[in-house]
């Protein structure tokens, strides 16, 4: 049987998660539908091992993977080959689907041809087990479950890539790789396709569960500061991918706009965080004057009521924005 869906889990020492994760995808009424591929980041601890009783266990439905660590992008960027599903879906190791909602959900992909879909999701506390917010696909709920092209999807929130599932073909097909051996590639991942893409799909299915609270998690403010230089390789391969796509028409160049600018909305965060040193202060602005001249799409695209403040003030409102953020967030 052709499969509807490819999940494709990156794993990387994730032994203590992976088992809750798999489980989610086991239900004998639509396992034959879906193929679970499963790629080991080189990890060190018995996440493969896992994975292998998954795979001997479900022969048709799991399978492993095992490369060298090469960081979240890589493991993507290696699957998108292997894959043979209709569409193709990442589930991280450590965060899962709720399993009541996968048959509705594989339900959905027999029954549309869109190249993409974005459905809700929920953010669940690692410690209490429990959601802690459900986030919506759309602002308008008159655009669940019906197709809309990219005019229409402009209005709405921008896919992320726990709501995100898109054709195989399309990764296949185009020139899409992903940054490797870094992390923040989530947003080249939801990015790079779109220039690709005519039409989507919203859902109100809150499939995927993604686990907050984890130690060292690598949206975790002080992992962004540690990891400063690669956030901002990705930004630099991301306004790149933005020059190169210079004449999409204007709605989708503002969709990609917006997508890139959440990515620059989170660089500030990570400014605010590092504080008002001189040298912290001088190399925002640098960043900042430097966007404005490069890609003002991008530039006024940017969202968040700090940033937004920043540039009113030509940056004085930064040393008490850096100290505010230091005691509600430090």
């Amino acid at each position: 049987m052709k499969k509807v869906l490819t999940i494709v889990v990156p794993a990387y020492n994730v032994e203590k998660y992976l088992k809750n994760c798999l489980d989610s995808f086991v239900d004998v009424n639509i396992l034959n539908s879906i193929e679970i591929l499963v790629v080991d980041d080189g990890s060190t601890d018995k996440t493969a091992d896992i994975a292998k009783s998954y795979e001997k266990k479900y022969p048709n439905s799991f399978r492993l993977l095992s490369k060298e660590n090469g960081g979240h992008g890589s493991t993507i960027n290696y699957a998108i080959p292997r894959a043979t599903g209709k569409y193709f879906k990442v589930v991280d190791g450590d965060d899962w689907v709720d399993k009541k909602h996968l048959p509705a959900f594989i339900n959905l992909l027999k029954n549309t041809n869109s190249d993409v879909i974005s459905n809700d999701f929920n953010l669940v506390d690692d410690k209490s087990k429990k959601v802690t917010k459900r986030r919506k696909a759309v602002k308008n709920n008159y655009h669940y479950n019906r197709e809309w092209g990219f005019a229409e999807a402009v209005m709405e929130p921008v896919i992320t890539i726990h709501s995100m599932t898109v054709k195989t073909q399309i990764l296949k097909d185009n020139p899409i790789k992903l940054d490797e051996n870094c992390f923040y590639e989530d947003q080249e991942y939801i990015m790079y396709p779109i220039p690709y893409c005519t039409s989507i799909t919203f859902s109100p299915i809150p499939l995927y569960q993604y686990r907050l609270g984890r130690s060292g998690q690598s949206v975790d403010i002080k992992m962004m500061i540690k990891r400063h230089s690669q956030h901002m390789r990705v930004l630099d391969s991301l306004f790149k991918y933005n020059d190169e796509h210079s004449e999409l028409p204007t709605y989708k160049k503002k969709y990609l706009e917006r997508g890139i600018a959440e990515a620059v909305d989170d660089e500030y965060q990570i400014f605010l965080a590092k504080g008002s040193r001189e040298k912290n202060v001088d190399e925002l602005i640098s960043f900042d004057r430097k966007l404005k001249c490069e890609h003002p799409g991008i530039y006024n695209a940017c969202q968040r009521k700090s940033v937004w403040l920043i540039r009113k003030t030509n940056y004085k409102i930064f040393p008490l924005g850096a100290w505010i953020y230091k005691i509600f967030r430090g």
